[in-house]
């Protein structure tokens, strides 16, 4: 129940901002870079730990690149279409180099939008939908490329320099990005089924 808190909590903040004033309608379109997180050490094989066997995530984080493209329906609602690649969402390393590999990930949304202005150029927004998600897995000890669809939820602020360009910060949250619970269990591999967030800065273009 706990790894959908943040669908739940964003669908509140979008519902709170029905009677507040937004963005002029209009389509735009926008492209940000950043990085997201990894895999959690504990979903890399179920070897980690057991007779002694280390493993180690390389890092708790990656490079993320982003685009997106969408419709202002009204002074608050619109809607949002976005590529996200998340390069690496996990590498692992086992302790003597036994096994080592990583997973790369790839995601496709639709999502509805509110946004609430504060201030003349100022504004944050929620946003909820769905993503189409793809993840390849290579290691040395086999490979596994699966795709599937997961909820998605973000947050994020906008500033606009004029009528056309302006700055967005946002940190999305994918809730699966695999199929299985490790990424190599009793030596089969697979991709791993857990939350991967992203956060990027960027910029949009309002037509």
């Amino acid at each position: 129940m706990n790894k959908y808190l943040p669908l739940v909590s964003v669908v509140a903040l979008l519902c709170s901002g029905v009677a507040l004033a937004g963005s002029p309608k209009g389509p735009y379109a926008g492209a940000g870079i950043g990085f997201n997180t990894s895999v959690d050490n504990n979903d890399l094989s179920s070897a980690c730990g057991v007779n002694g066997v280390l493993c180690n995530d390389y890092c708790d984080t990656d490079k993320a690149v982003n685009a997106y493209a969408g419709y202002q329906l009204s002074p608050i609602w619109g809607v949002e279409a976005g590529y996200a690649d998340m390069d690496y969402t996990a590498r692992i390393a086992e302790s003597g180099g036994t096994v080592t590999g990583d997973q790369q990930s790839k995601a496709l949304s639709l999502s509805a939008v509110a946004r609430k202005p504060l201030a003349r150029n100022v504004g944050v927004y929620g946003k909820v939908g769905g993503a189409v998600w793809k993840s390849k897995v290579t290691t040395t000890a086999g490979n596994a490329d699966d795709s599937g669809v997961t909820p998605t939820v973000g947050v994020g602020a906008e500033y606009n320099f004029s009528d056309h360009f302006g700055l967005r910060a946002g940190v999305d949250h994918f809730f699966s990005m695999g199929n299985d619970a490790k990424m190599i269990n009793a030596g089969t591999v697979g991709t791993v089924d857990t939350g991967i967030s992203t956060a990027t800065v960027g910029l949009h273009y309002n037509f």
